[in-house]
């Protein structure tokens, strides 16, 4: 169980809800620390990129998601080491209650990464799900990750 603002967040279905609204609220502080750092290029969070849009689908008491991707300063080898040094779940899927990390562009367009390039998704970039853990258990594990590199 992950207790947030004194509810306790059981892991099934019946308090969806309730999940849905922490992981929002965590992954706006991981994505202010994340976009923030000197050595992240680039951050694609709704709040940012398409603020307009979304306000006008979601509901009035919700969120922006838990889903956000950026891009590292330096390229491949620079992102593939903190992806490497990132200490949390890795995979291509969301939605889970822990945070996730994956490759987006290596996995999604494998096959087809120059296509995907000129319509403005590098295979240099990062995707995070942010789950129910802390959010400063979560933002100390990209700050070690960001030392690492």
């Amino acid at each position: 169980m992950f207790e947030r603002d004194s509810i306790v967040l059981e892991r099934n279905s019946r308090y969806f809800e309730d999940r849905v609204r922490a992981t929002n609220e965590i992954a706006e502080e991981v994505f202010e620390f994340v976009s923030g750092h000197l050595k992240v290029a680039k951050c694609y969070f709704p709040s940012q990129q398409t603020q307009e849009f979304y306000e006008q689908v979601r509901r009035k008491d919700g969120g922006y998601g838990a889903l956000f991707s950026f891009e590292l300063i330096g390229g491949e080898s620079v992102a593939k080491a903190f992806y490497n040094n990132l200490d949390v779940s890795k995979g291509p899927s969301l939605g889970t209650d822990f945070t996730l990390a994956c490759p987006y562009t290596l996995l999604a367009h494998y096959g087809e990464l120059d296509w995907a390039a000129v319509r403005g998704a590098k295979r240099d970039l990062l995707r995070v799900w942010v789950g129910l853990e802390d959010p400063e258990e979560i933002i100390e594990r990209f700050d070690r990750a960001f030392e690492a590199i």
